[in-house]
């Protein structure tokens, strides 16, 4: 089997699960691709290179997929090839991720066979106020390696026939609007900054610009808080008042643990 890994993982969370899943699948041959940084994707160069199956990962935002990485799916072209749909969130909601996920999928031809959401720790999280803590942990990625063989075993063989597949998954249609976060990016405290550029290095969206001082572009900025996460000095941070009451809000009403839910098409 080969199998093509498509995903959006601003600070690794949604990796690790699809790396999960990846050895549950155990593919002969497996390409990741992060959506966002090529930000040039094909699934297929030519037919006869083709993978038999697509596996895509994205993080919850607001209950939809990042504005940044649909723009992008909505590019590659499937050619009824199978995929799973993994979307990670915050212990929260995901909301109407999956069948967002699977519309998308459907427009540009690939056929969705299975799906799972997964909890990761929340990007608003930190130390006082952690959000899935460490999330995925161990037990996590176990399930997801569950998962990844249950994909296997169901739908990986020759008699298989998917032309008639349509899964389903949670979600309403018209999908959650999306508004985007009226807030200031993280700031900078220029006085312990040491200007290493990790922080731009690790900005999925080209939001942080170092010249004489560090600006963060607020049009552009996704909360993602991986400039955050990745600053050796800790010189990064959350400091909006409607970030710090949604942080406070999640701390409080979203603290019991939630575990990871599959989808699969019935065959």
């Amino acid at each position: 089997m080969k199998l093509q890994v498509i995903y959006f993982s601003p600070t690794g969370t949604t990796k690790r699960v699809l790396e999960g899943i990846v050895e549950g699948l155990k593919p002969e041959s497996v390409n990741f691709s992060e959506i966002l940084k090529s930000r040039s994707h094909k699934i297929i160069e030519k037919r006869s290179e083709a993978p038999d199956l697509v596996l895509i990962g994205m993080p919850t935002y607001i209950s939809r997929i990042p504005p940044e990485a649909s723009v992008l799916l909505k590019k590659l072209k499937g050619e009824g090839i199978p995929v799973v749909l993994v979307a990670v969130y915050g212990n929260n909601k995901f909301g109407d991720i999956l069948l967002e996920m699977k519309d998308i999928a459907k427009e540009i031809g690939l056929i969705p066979i299975a799906a799972a959401a997964f909890i990761g720790q929340h990007s608003f999280s930190n130390e006082d106020m952690p959000i899935a803590h460490e999330r995925p942990d161990i037990a996590d990625i176990k399930k997801a390696r569950s998962f990844g063989f249950a994909v296997r075993r169901e739908f990986l063989s020759d008699d298989v026939n998917f032309a008639n597949f349509d899964l389903k998954v949670p979600g309403d249609f018209p999908y959650r609007e999306w508004k985007g976060l009226p807030a200031n990016p993280p700031e900078t405290d220029e006085k312990i900054c040491i200007k290493c550029g990790k922080c731009r290095a690790v900005c999925p969206v080209d939001a942080i610009c170092i010249c004489d001082s560090l600006n963060t572009d607020p049009d552009l900025c996704i909360f993602c808080s991986a400039c955050v996460n990745v600053c050796p000095v800790s010189a990064r941070s959350l400091t909006d008042k409607m970030i710090l009451d949604i942080r406070e809000r999640l701390y409080t009403n979203c603290s019991d643990r939630k575990e990871p839910e599959f989808f699969f098409e019935e065959i």
